[in-house]
């Protein structure tokens, strides 16, 4: 253990080791807020039209906030603009229990604080990405990106669950713990010392001209960025109907409660991150295909939740698809930062940004509106046939099979004895 650690990328880059460090407890907090708020809302409301409503008032606002911070975090301060993130997102949190003592906390007022959090949230998420190339060398940017996809997935594992749980013990009063995680998350990004960007690398793909229009030049010009976010776009439209009907599913199919309905979502987050052994293998591969064939695999593996009525079964069925789920950004992401330079990768990663949370909020509200006439599990199976023709529908397109893997190294040359 002494020697892996030695040569790892976490002992040479302490930067490295607190933004994986603080993207975790935002990360955890985010999700812990989430699952919370969306359960007090369907407690209070009863509504699942209010809580697809809420899910999108919390994930709409990158669509403007995400493309203006992503230039800023080239051009400023990358470091300070992340610690920002985290002190706006604690204020709001904090700001739960304490209207909820002078009786104000209204869903009017649940929905404000939401969206305030979800504008706030991309300065962190875009942030991590974008220092990475400014923390490590660039040999160790596979090694990295691994760690940061460890730090996307394993608030998965671990917030849903917990956010569930507290809820259901100490209603609003639960959040402060998602306040305290961002202000730790504040301490530890505060010693991270991040070098400019570097000028783009001889053995990087032409991003086809400076990440202008706010980053979206690179999305809509470069074939190889252009088809990968393509796909995501229209999976992550078809995957959003499955937030708001799993509330519903644990109660009503499962008779699990929120602690059921937190453990749903951990079931994912642990296969998530068990999953992503597989990114070094299917880094070897076509991604485009590699992608697309995930879409697909992940609805297949949703529909046997509709048969079954246990909780074990539904965590075990949504355990694998997690697995399936995990290489899917980690591949994305690689394929962004071979092709587009690093001093953009900010502007690039924020239109990035704007463009998925218009289509998974903006699916989360439409299973809202189902639910309102509809079944869970009704929903649940027309967002898993929505995944499979999403992902068949893109894998036909000859611009994802196209995009290419990146070049294999060739292997070191042995030293001749003297």
């Amino acid at each position: 253990m002494t020697g892996w650690w030695r040569g790892s990328v976490l002992a040479k880059s302490p930067g490295l080791r607190r933004i994986t460090l603080s993207t975790l407890l935002s990360g955890t907090a985010d999700q812990f807020a989430l699952i919370a708020l969306i359960w007090l809302v369907f407690e209070s409301t009863g509504s699942p039209a209010a809580m697809g409503f809420l899910v999108l008032c919390n994930r709409l606002p990158a669509v403007i906030s995400a493309p203006l911070c992503g230039p800023r975090l080239d051009r400023g301060n990358a470091v300070r603009l992340v610690i920002y993130s985290y002190l706006i997102r604690a204020l709001c949190l904090v700001a739960f229990p304490v209207l909820f003592v002078y009786d104000l906390l209204s869903l009017p007022v649940i929905l404000v604080l939401a969206t305030v959090i979800g504008a706030a949230y991309p300065l962190a998420d875009v942030g991590g990405r974008t220092l990475i190339p400014r923390v490590v060398d660039e040999s160790d940017l596979p090694s990295a990106n691994g760690l940061m996809s460890m730090g996307d997935q394993f608030p998965y594992l671990i917030g849903p669950a917990l956010g569930g749980a507290f809820v259901a013990l100490a209603g609003p009063w639960s959040l402060l713990l998602s306040a305290a995680a961002c202000l730790l998350a504040v301490l530890l990004m505060r010693g991270v010392r991040a070098h400019a960007p570097r000028p783009h690398g001889a053995g990087q793909a032409p991003s086809g001209g400076p990440a202008g229009w706010f980053g979206f030049r690179p999305l809509l010009s470069d074939p190889a960025v252009r088809a990968l976010v393509l796909l995501t776009f229209v999976y992550f439209l078809a995957y959003g109907p499955l937030e708001p009907a799993l509330p519903l599913y644990s109660r009503d199919f499962l008779a699990a409660g929120a602690v059921g309905y937190g453990l749903l979502w951990s079931a994912i987050g642990a296969g998530a991150l068990a999953g992503l052994v597989t990114v070094p293998f299917l880094a070897r591969r076509r991604p485009g295909v590699v992608n697309a064939m995930g879409a697909i695999l992940w609805g297949v593996l949703l529909f046997p939740l509709i048969l079954v009525d246990t909780l074990p079964a539904a965590m075990l069925i949504l355990f694998v698809a997690g697995f399936v789920w995990a290489p899917y950004v980690a591949t994305e992401v690689s394929v962004v930062q071979r092709r587009v330079p690093a001093s953009s990768h900010g502007a690039v990663f924020g239109a990035r940004k704007a463009l998925l949370v218009i289509a998974s909020p903006s699916g989360a509200a439409f299973g809202g509106l189902l639910l309102e006439g509809m079944s869970a599990t009704s929903v649940i199976l027309l967002s898993s046939v929505t995944c499979v023709l999403a992902g068949a529908v893109c894998l036909a397109l000859p611009s994802v099979r196209a995009v290419l893997p990146p070049p294999r190294r060739p292997p070191p040359v042995p030293a001749r004895p003297n």
